[in-house]
């Protein structure tokens, strides 16, 4: 097993910050021991980007997997399969010319020595755009964020960020297309002497849905598959 240490020293208040990152080389996991984190992203209606990370010792694992000794891997989209290429040691990407609704993604681990992976599936969510009603609001008032509705029961998320206000995750029931933000949900930075600020907001949306892992990988493997759409506003006291 190999380790990768990354240490950051922060001047501020002389904190420290450090991290590492460990691999093993494939021919020595069985692929029971694999835990496959696979997702599917488009951000737009024209191209997906496919990630395989692997680990070993579960999801939140820091050990990961590089692939050797004839260990392959690879994605599928329609009549088009591609090896999967190395972006880091352990995750592996492609990508793929089509973001359409329904489009099944196939992601096959094939072994040298021991059980291949061939099976993980997932279909892509419908792509929609993502509308806000003004691009100035008050976080004294309500916030309409509409998109095009899907017609399935997809899962949405909406995060929003901005340098004025605390970062914001809203999971919103059922995929009816839209969602009215309270008025005062958005809490704003700063302190209490201090004018509240104004600023741009970030605003993600993102619908998702859950793949299926091949059985042959570790039990906490996960496929989510995801369509992603960003905006900005300006939000004001």
């Amino acid at each position: 097993m190999n380790t990768r240490c990354l240490t950051a020293f922060a001047l501020v208040g002389l904190g420290v910050l450090s991290g590492c990152k460990e691999t093993v080389d494939s021919q020595n996991v069985k692929t029971a021991g694999i835990a496959a984190i696979l997702s599917a992203t488009a951000e737009n209606d024209k191209e997906t980007r496919l990630i395989a990370t692997l680990k070993v010792g579960g999801d939140e694992s820091n050990t990961y997997v590089d692939l050797s000794g004839g260990d392959r891997i690879f994605a599928s989209a329609g009549d088009k399969r591609v090896e999967m290429q190395t972006q880091d040691t352990g995750v592996y990407e492609a990508e793929f010319a089509t973001a359409a609704d329904g489009t099944e993604f196939v992601v096959d681990l094939q072994r040298a020595d021991g059980d291949n992976a061939p099976s993980s599936r997932g279909t892509l969510p419908a792509p929609f755009t993502l509308t806000l009603a003004d691009t100035s609001a008050s976080r004294a008032a309500d916030l309409e964020v509409s998109w095009t509705p899907s017609g399935s029961n997809d899962d949405v998320r909406i995060e929003l960020n901005g340098t004025c206000i605390f970062l914001e995750t809203i999971d919103v029931p059922g995929d009816t297309g839209k969602h009215t933000i309270p008025a005062n949900s958005l809490k704003a930075t700063g302190s209490m002497d201090q004018p509240p600020p104004t600023c741009d907001v970030n605003i993600e949306v993102t619908r998702s849905r859950k793949g299926t892992p091949d059985s042959a990988f570790d039990s906490e493997s996960s496929f989510v598959l995801q369509q992603v759409r960003t905006g900005k506003f300006t939000s004001t006291p």
